[in-house]
């Protein structure tokens, strides 16, 4: 059963959940935290919809096994399929692209633009859930083929701003100049880590990281069933991952997570 001690679990295919851990540190600083990040099978925008779902619930079960009293899913490509697994789990679970069209139907804005890994554009679960929850707004999804990858591989790392930037670029000029797009939903948790990237080559485009408001639904579903971790310093965040765990400790250093409680090794689930 579930206390307030209890850790908020986070699943992702890899450290772009890093940016939801970092909103969780900033805004329930004393909040106990497990990540789990599949780099092994990184990116699951590539693998089919029953490939991720099985490497989903194979990290379901190692969030379940460990009592986590909310589980969020930090990955975009595999919120889309959120119906499916949903009841696996005995907690509640948060999925980033509910919380993303949450944000969207807040605003004052006509013309959204979403940018995503291309599973997560071919399922159509921004357009179809915005249009849901805010039927006034039109949506431009645009699924960006390499981008996620190239955020793992270069988050941090001087040398890779180029790079970066050019893939940036190429997925989003359309969306600015063409589409003219009123503001643009970071629809991969990888996207975040690069939202200065972003901000300097599209300045004053408003970016809408759905981690934002995830923090706040959690906050409010704490709150309202008391388990608000009460303790006075600082909670824990233990990751693990199928990955690099030397690659893992890095990023989590470059991208501000403190504190990082440990980084530890888990088994892959091969396909």
């Amino acid at each position: 059963m579930a206390t307030k001690t209890s850790p908020i679990g986070i699943i992702d295919s890899g450290i772009g959940g890093f940016s939801v851990a970092l909103k969780m540190q900033q805004q329930l600083p004393h909040e106990n935290l497990l990540y789990f990040g599949d780099g092994g099978n990184m990116p699951y925008g590539n693998h089919s919809a029953e490939e991720i779902l099985t490497m989903t619930r194979y990290m379901l079960r190692f969030m379940e096994e460990r009592g986590v009293k909310a589980l969020l899913v930090a990955c975009n490509t595999i919120s889309c399929l959120i119906d499916r697994y949903r009841g696996d789990m005995t907690c509640p679970v948060l999925s980033v692209v509910e919380a993303g069209a949450d944000a969207v139907s807040q605003m004052a804005v006509h013309k959204v633009g979403v940018i995503s890994t291309c599973f997560t554009h071919s399922t159509r679960c921004y357009p179809d859930l915005i249009g849901k929850k805010a039927p006034d707004k039109e949506v431009v999804s645009h699924g960006c083929p390499d981008l996620a990858r190239l955020v793992e591989a270069n988050v941090g790392d001087p040398a890779g701003q180029g790079i970066l930037d050019a893939d940036i670029q190429a997925n989003m000029d359309a969306l600015v100049n063409q589409e003219k797009i009123d503001c643009c939903v970071l629809g991969c948790t990888h996207y975040p880590l690069v939202e200065k990237n972003i901000q300097r080559l599209y300045p004053g485009l408003p970016l809408i990281d759905p981690a934002d408001q995830m923090a706040k639904t959690i906050a409010g579903y704490l709150q309202e069933n008391g388990l608000v971790n009460d303790q006075p310093g600082k909670g824990t965040l233990d990751i693990y991952t199928t990955g690099s765990v030397e690659e893992y400790r890095e990023k989590a250093a470059k991208v501000g997570l403190n504190p990082v409680t440990s980084v530890q090794d888990y088994p892959i689930l091969k396909l």
